[in-house]
């Protein structure tokens, strides 16, 4: 996942300057952000790679008409089919867990985060077991925006960290240590938030937003004394 072009297709640095502004101006920049960066790295993964093993040809052919659904936003088809094909919601009952299962699960959770309705959101993603590390770390940090968005930080500070924690990448581990020291800066959690920022900047020293969080541990450092 260390794939140049990847990176810059993504444009983690406007990414970063969203999470901020959503943390602290406007929920709702990061939350789309935070979607489209998930499904952006599925479509770069593959999701058909984990159609694999028990998976019939059935599913397979199921899960591909309610991605196309999803590609085209039309979400009500997505979830529940269209009459002749399953939606993401039967798929994920019918084949619980396996990949299948378990990539319904994390499309359900994109869907329900776009609808803005945040517990069904944390719900499939907590569901899904993915095997790629990027997006099952990612399937995390989402849980974490979730949690912003019902305004219970200190759920979403856990699930950033975590997420941070889970594989250490410079993909996902700087983006996740960003959000909880900035959810730790605004609580007044000094130590915390000086942490998470320094780690950002001792660890990452090539990072676009390395600067930035050099800044804000200096900050921190002096606000804890």
């Amino acid at each position: 996942m260390a794939d140049t072009k990847h990176e810059k297709d993504l444009d983690i640095s406007e990414v970063y300057t969203k999470s901020e502004l959503f943390i602290e101006k406007n929920k709702k920049p990061l939350t789309i952000a935070a979607v489209a960066l998930f499904v952006g790295v599925a479509a770069f993964v593959g999701w058909r790679q984990f159609i694999v093993g028990p998976a019939t040809k059935d599913a397979e052919e199921n899960v591909w008409k309610a991605q196309y659904y999803f590609e085209i936003d039309s979400l009500d088809l997505a979830i529940n089919g269209d009459g002749q094909w399953l939606g993401f919601e039967a798929i994920a009952d019918e084949y619980g867990n396996t990949p299948t299962g378990d990539l319904a699960h994390s499309y359900l959770g994109a869907i329900y985060m776009k609808q803005e309705q945040w517990q069904m959101a944390i719900d499939h993603y907590e569901e899904a077991d993915l095997g790629d590390d990027v997006l099952r770390v990612m399937a995390v940090g989402n849980i974490g925006d979730c949690y912003v968005e019902l305004n219970e930080m200190d759920k979403a500070v856990g699930q950033f960290e975590k997420a941070a924690d889970m594989v250490k990448s410079d993909f996902t581990t700087p983006m996740y240590l960003m959000k909880a020291g900035i959810l730790h800066k605004q609580a007044g959690n000094w130590k915390a938030a000086a942490k998470a920022f320094r780690r950002v900047a001792n660890d990452f020293p090539q990072h676009t937003d390395v600067n930035q969080a050099k800044k804000y541990a200096a900050l921190a450092e002096a606000m804890a004394g």
